[in-house]
């Protein structure tokens, strides 16, 4: 497989890893926005420790107190 087929196939693969775990947080119902964040960073990184989702998801929290984030964006969405 030549370098560039292998960085497409990298690419596709990832972006069908993401819409599946969007299927499942949709399948999962209705969450706020940290808890969502959460249950996706917890699917897509699996190896990280528990520390690592406490200090991430604590920093997404506090931003979206702050009101400066509003949450993931779904594959496929224009960029605001």
């Amino acid at each position: 497989m030549s370098p560039e087929r292998r960085s497409a196939t990298s690419s596709e693969l990832r972006e069908r890893g993401l819409l599946l775990v969007w299927q499942q947080a949709d399948a999962a119902g209705p969450m706020p926005e940290v808890e969502r964040a959460e249950f996706i960073l917890r699917r897509l990184y699996p190896e990280m420790s528990e520390a690592w989702f406490v200090d991430v998801v604590g920093k997404f929290a506090a931003r979206y107190s702050a009101g400066t984030w509003q949450g993931f964006q779904r594959p496929g969405q224009p960029k605001d």
